[in-house]
């Protein structure tokens, strides 16, 4: 089995993302990424679309940075 790593998800996520990739560092909690909504759409989307994974509301709250959404990523690709 592979496991996907945090920093190959972020890779990921930025290169289906450019217009978002200068602002999504892993440490930034997503509150101070300032995302509209059709951000977080787009974010969602391309986690779906890249890894197969759906986020719930509780894994992705504004308090949580992208490694945590990275790592909730990398958890659910294993199982």
């Amino acid at each position: 089995m592979t496991t996907l790593l945090d920093t190959d998800i972020l890779a990921r996520l930025r290169h289906c993302l450019p217009r978002l990739a200068p602002v999504m560092q892993e440490d930034i909690p997503l509150r101070e990424l300032a995302l509209d909504s059709i951000d977080t759409v787009e974010l969602l989307c391309a986690v779906d679309d890249e890894f197969g994974v759906r986020l719930t509301q509780d894994e992705f709250q504004p308090n949580h940075c992208l490694r945590d959404v990275a790592q909730c990523i990398a958890h659910k690709t294993q199982i």
